[in-house]
């Protein structure tokens, strides 16, 4: 059976929480208010009560402002836009432990988010216990050129530099986001981050398309960003990793404007997991460990995927395909350093020609093993069981449309990857393993 797809518009269900109410002259308990579900819709009016497909609201950001623990905002067909200058909507009412808001779009429906000239498509402003689920979030940079860009860059303007989806704390309470959930969106062609956690903890980031983002932004953004997350809450019962970024597709992601930090082209990332010891900021280091997984990363500006002075990362089952595409760098396809304590396995990099394979730049017990390396320059780093080989991929490419990585019958990947890796899903969804022991990368041949 071979499978072409590397992103479905089916999206994967939410669970809705709604939990019984009280009498209305009885005080309730937290636990017992009775959730809310909220609509918006591009033909509604923000002078409606929202609370029905047949009374939505306008705009997202009033139900948004509306939310409690336990609410549902479904957003039905229509086009967003900005209505701040933090761009289209700013969350900062949050969810509570078992009782999450959730912004999703109505099944059926395909709603558009289009900020132009705020900051973010969604930021969350210290809000946590969130999810959002299967929205498309389309920034301005088809309307931008590279000219413009570079003569209107700057750390002040947002036009050049807007995110998809961010985090940030709140500058009044120093509330950080954590426990996000964001999944099964399409996030595109905004000029800044595709999906950024700055400072954030308990977060999954997974079945997420994001691609040509982080063009024009004067920050050195990526397709997915975990920045320098903190501790800000226990680890859950049973939860071995406390952020996850897992079967994800990310491509296209370049900076093609100089990031302010060096003047200097940097970033433009597929994924990165960026300083968790702290190194910029000088905070405590972070203590929680990260997954990196399932992910399909390919022609990216920057690495497909890395750590970058981190610590307690597993990169592990992840496909990686003529990244590094920017003139400007030589990073790894997938790789770290200046890192500690990171396993890199069950890899596949399908390394550009004359571009990095792997760094072994100040790093500390770093494990590369079972990866399967081809193209690029000798890898820096190379575990016992590392192969160089052409991974054989059914129809490698940089189009989506006809893209198709995974594996023929007699793959070097195929059979000789280490089961040792807590990954038991493929991208897929395919459960590893199908033969004798778990394939490499992220697709799992069905035999």
């Amino acid at each position: 059976m071979q499978r072409r797809l590397l992103w479905s518009t089916a999206l994967a269900s939410a669970v809705l929480v709604t939990l019984a109410g009280s009498p209305a002259a009885i005080a309730a308990p937290a636990s017992r208010i009775r959730a809310h579900h909220y609509y918006v819709s591009g033909f509604g009016s923000d002078s409606n009560n929202g609370l029905s497909p047949a009374a939505p609201f306008r705009n997202i950001q009033r139900a948004a402002d509306l939310t409690n623990p336990g609410d549902t905002v479904y957003i039905m067909n229509g086009t967003y836009g900005d209505t701040s200058t933090e761009g289209v909507v700013q969350v900062t009412r949050s969810g509570a432990p078992g009782r999450v808001i959730t912004y999703r779009s109505m099944p059926g429906h395909r709603p558009v988010l289009k900020p132009v000239t705020g900051w973010n498509g969604i930021v969350l402003i210290g809000a946590s216990y969130i999810t959002i689920q299967g929205l498309e979030i389309k920034g301005d940079s088809q309307n931008i050129t590279l000219e413009q860009a570079t003569a209107g860059a700057s750390a002040s303007q947002p036009r050049f530099n807007t995110n998809c989806i961010n985090t940030r704390e709140d500058r009044t309470t120093g509330a950080l986001s954590h426990h996000l959930t964001i999944r099964g969106n399409y996030l595109h062609h905004c000029p800044g981050a595709g999906i950024g956690i700055v400072f954030g903890d308990h977060v999954l980031v997974e079945h997420n398309r994001i691609h040509s983002t982080s063009w024009y932004t004067v920050f050195g953004t990526s397709g997915v960003s975990v920045y320098e997350p903190v501790d800000v809450a226990a680890p859950a019962v049973h939860q071995h990793y406390k952020i996850t970024i897992q079967n994800n597709v990310s491509y296209d992601n370049e900076n093609k404007i100089k990031w302010i930090g060096c003047g200097c082209i940097s970033d433009g990332n597929g994924i990165i997991v960026d300083d968790t010891l702290h190194k910029q900021s000088g905070k405590k280091p972070y203590t929680g460990k990260i997954l990196v997984a399932n992910n399909i990363v390919f022609d990216n500006g920057g690495s497909g995927i890395h750590a970058f002075s981190s610590k307690n990362v597993d990169i592990v089952h992840n496909t990686a395909y003529l990244n590094s595409r920017s003139p400007a760098l030589s990073n790894p396809n997938i790789g770290a350093w200046f890192s500690v304590d990171v396993n890199l396995l069950n890899n596949i990099s399908y390394a550009r020609a004359g571009k990095a394979t792997t760094f072994s730049y100040g790093n500390s017990n770093v494990r590369y093993d079972f990866n399967v390396y081809f193209g690029g320059l000798p890898p820096q780093a190379q575990g016992p069981h590392d192969i160089i080989a052409d991974p054989g991929f059914v129809n490698p490419g940089t189009d989506p449309a006809t893209a198709n990585f995974c594996l023929r019958p007699h793959s070097p990947a195929v059979d000789s990857g280490t089961g040792s890796v807590p990954v038991v899903i493929d991208y897929y969804g395919t459960r590893r393993p199908q033969g004798a022991a778990v394939d490499r990368g992220a697709i799992e041949r069905i035999r």
